[in-house]
């Protein structure tokens, strides 16, 4: 727990912001890996343009590498959103996603620790409990949850889409107990 506090601190510290995509599969429903994948890189490349947009920045995006198959295929989907004639998405993102070896980059290997240590479990719990029953879904993570939260919610980085009807594009394990 010492570990994951001085992780958390370190976050703190630098004023991270944190976005993430949690999927939640239905009991029984299939599973299209390919466009989860491709359509959660959309998604974050999205909340971090917006990220910069409001601090007035550009930036890049580095993801945790796959396969070569996997990761052209995401590369080439948001070059043809970003370069669309109809629509750029993406303006302050200044290059494709790079992709790297989370054994070679700090920065991946910290959002590994975050992501399956911190979010992956409480995801579980906070979604899954009550309705699977499996090695994911662990009572331990709701200490987790109660013990970091807080912390994880003022890390994340919220906005609101006015092209949305649902508005806040924030869904958080740390504020929802229950499936929605």
């Amino acid at each position: 727990m010492s570990f994951l506090d001085r992780i958390v601190g370190l976050l703190q510290r630098r004023d991270v912001k944190l976005i993430a995509r949690i999927w939640v599969k239905g009991i029984g429903m299939p599973f299209d890996a390919t466009s989860v994948y491709t359509s959660s890189i959309q998604g974050i490349c999205s909340f971090f343009d917006h990220y910069l947009n409001h601090t007035g920045d550009i930036g890049v995006c580095i993801a945790d590498s796959r396969n070569k198959f996997k990761n052209v295929n995401v590369s080439h989907s948001i070059f043809t959103q970003k370069f669309s004639p109809a629509v750029q998405a993406y303006p302050r993102i200044v290059e494709l996603p790079t992709f790297g070896h989370s054994d070679n980059y700090a920065g991946l290997q910290l959002c590994d620790i975050v992501c399956s240590a911190l979010l992956f479990p409480v995801a579980c719990f906070a979604y899954c409990a009550g309705h699977v029953h499996n090695v994911y879904v662990q009572p331990a993570a709701a200490n987790l949850r109660d013990r970091n939260g807080s912390q994880f919610k003022a890390l994340q980085f919220r906005f609101r889409d006015p092209a949305t009807a649902a508005g806040s594009w924030s869904l958080t394990p740390w504020a929802t107990a229950a499936v929605p």
